[in-house]
């Protein structure tokens, strides 16, 4: 299992997103959509 805790992204005073908590269980298949600069890359 891979966990993320209190993860947040910001590029100076913008705020992607903060707090966020996720848990990725063995067995199952992720993916990560979003807007192209919406920081699923640097995730």
């Amino acid at each position: 299992m891979i966990s993320v805790k209190d993860l947040k992204l910001a590029y100076g005073k913008r705020v992607l997103f903060e707090d966020v908590n996720l848990n990725f269980t063995k067995g199952n298949c992720y993916g990560v959509i979003g807007a192209n600069g919406a920081g699923k890359s640097t995730f």
